[in-house]
């Protein structure tokens, strides 16, 4: 009896250690799963420019241009400047979707060409918050001559200033 035992509790064992290997190969598989998802509402991401406004200074501004480009929310700000010229523009971004949208970071400044040293682009901090369907945020962008001295007496400044928004 003892023999019988022995082999019946061998067996069980042998068992038990396959039924763990199989079991544990089992759960260690990747499993994927793919899907379609639909909403009953019709929803959408709309954020673009809306109206923008320019300033110059009294003095020191010869020419002064605003490009917006809705499909990127990237505007271009230049303006022919001469010592202590000074241009603000005030731009709206407005949400027209239905998705709330919120401001992802501060806006991304490029100026370009040799102007870079002689000029600066400020511009006011990005809005805290969504902007819900319907209602806006407004920057206002700066550009200005920075320095003592033009390397000639005009000088055109551009800015390319990309605005950043996300899903809230």
């Amino acid at each position: 009896m003892k023999r019988k035992t022995k082999n019946l509790l061998l067996l069980i064992v042998i068992l038990a250690i396959i039924g763990i290997a199989v079991g544990y190969a089992a759960l260690s598989q990747t499993l994927t799963l793919t899907g379609t998802a639909t909403t009953k509402s019709k929803s959408d991401f709309n954020v673009h420019f809306g109206t923008f406004t320019k300033s110059n200074s009294t003095t020191g501004v010869i020419e002064s241009n605003c490009n917006l480009a809705d499909d990127t929310l990237t505007g271009t700000f230049s303006a022919t400047l001469i010592p202590e010229g000074v241009v603000t523009y005030t731009v709206t971004v407005i949400n027209d979707g239905s998705i709330s949208a919120k401001a992802s970071g501060a806006p991304t400044v490029v100026i370009s060409g040799d102007a870079k040293d002689y000029f600066k682009c400020e511009v006011s901090e990005a809005p805290t918050g969504e902007i819900v369907s319907g209602s806006s945020h407004t920057y206002t962008i700066t550009l200005s001559y920075i320095g003592e001295e033009l390397p000639d007496a005009t000088m055109e400044a551009t800015a390319e200033v990309t605005f950043n928004y996300v899903q809230a």
